[in-house]
């Protein structure tokens, strides 16, 4: 079937991807505005969409046929969205997984556009999931050092929208009454206030004492960089709308200077290197920074950088619209 035959679902438009998914597709001709079909739950009232100077409608995922022609991205979960991916698959679509609805199912490959596309030729099903945005993010940041890797420890700042549009919604009501001299409401979903705080976790521990986002973190990296490598992870979330902040503590596996460090982290596909990268810097581009860039006082095996992305734009709607591109494309 040809490419311009081919037909792409997008579940999920009242979700902080989405916008910056849309105008992706709509930026790089992916697809034509008679290719693309946008789906909501029955009860979501969300107005059409307009796509390549077309209006798009949004239509009842409830009600919607999925068949053979089809890629399928889900940005959300729940039960709506887990009996789509099993009709989607079942009439033989492909489904791009990028609301972790199937995260801890072995059976489904987890791929990152830029570093290993080619497993998609060997998937045993017709679903691939993408990675966590800052498993994206990391992992993309530490490719041209991972045949050298020892170990990696991954203190992530994730911004409010790593939590959901909803959480973003709250933060912004929560900025606006502190900002007229009331008082903020915590937010319920979360058990914390927003809006000018940091969180040392946005969900419960387990266990262990670490999250299941941590967790989730530490299982992406381990495929993307290897299971030879050994990860530890914890991410907080700061007060603010967009971007993501890791900082890295990197152990190779034998002695390395600064320079070669730098020189390899430079050659990297989709990184730029910069002195102090922030946030701000990073929302709106394409690229990861790189910076902070620096030998450890405990260990001269062990470097420290900092790597800041936009998690939307990038290290969602970028993957997964590249991932897309590929399956309707080649298979």
């Amino acid at each position: 079937m040809s490419e311009t035959a081919r037909e792409l679902v997008i579940v999920g438009v009242d979700n902080a991807a989405f916008a910056p998914l849309l105008e992706i597709l709509d930026e790089r001709e992916m697809i034509s505005a008679e290719q693309l079909s946008l789906l909501e739950m029955q009860d979501c009232e969300v107005d059409p969409q307009v796509f390549a100077n077309r209006t798009i409608p949004v239509q009842s995922l409830g009600k919607f046929v999925f068949k053979e022609a089809q890629v399928v991205i889900l940005l959300r979960s729940g039960d709506a969205a887990d009996a789509a991916m099993a009709a989607a698959e079942q009439n033989g679509a492909w489904v791009l997984d990028a609301a972790a609805i199937t995260r801890g199912d072995e059976s489904v490959v987890l791929i990152h556009p830029v570093l290993n596309s080619e497993e998609l030729a060997r998937v045993g099903r017709r679903v691939v999931a993408l990675p966590s945005a800052g498993a994206a993010m990391v992992a993309e940041a530490l490719a041209p050092l991972r045949d050298r890797l020892r170990s990696v420890y991954v203190q992530l700042n994730q911004p409010v929208s790593a939590l959901g549009k909803a959480a973003i919604d709250s933060m912004a009501a929560q900025t606006a009454r502190m900002f007229s001299g009331q008082d903020a409401e915590v937010d319920p979903a979360i058990g914390h206030r927003l809006a000018f705080n940091q969180l040392s976790a946005s969900e419960a521990p387990l266990s262990s004492g670490h999250t299941l986002s941590e967790l989730t973190l530490i299982h992406d990296l381990r495929h993307l960089l290897g299971e030879e490598v050994a990860f530890d992870a914890g991410i907080n979330t700061v007060a603010v709308f967009h971007g993501q902040l890791a900082n890295l503590g990197v152990v190779f596996t034998e002695d390395i200077d600064l320079h070669k460090v730098r020189a390899l982290l430079g050659n990297g596909a989709r990184l730029q290197l910069a002195e102090r990268p922030s946030t701000e810097n990073a929302v709106g581009s394409e690229v990861t920074l790189i910076g902070r860039l620096r030998q450890s006082l405990l260990d001269k095996r062990q470097f420290n950088l900092c790597a800041v992305s936009d998690n939307l734009r990038k290290d969602v709607a970028i993957n997964c619209a590249q991932i897309a591109h590929l399956l309707l494309k080649n298979y």
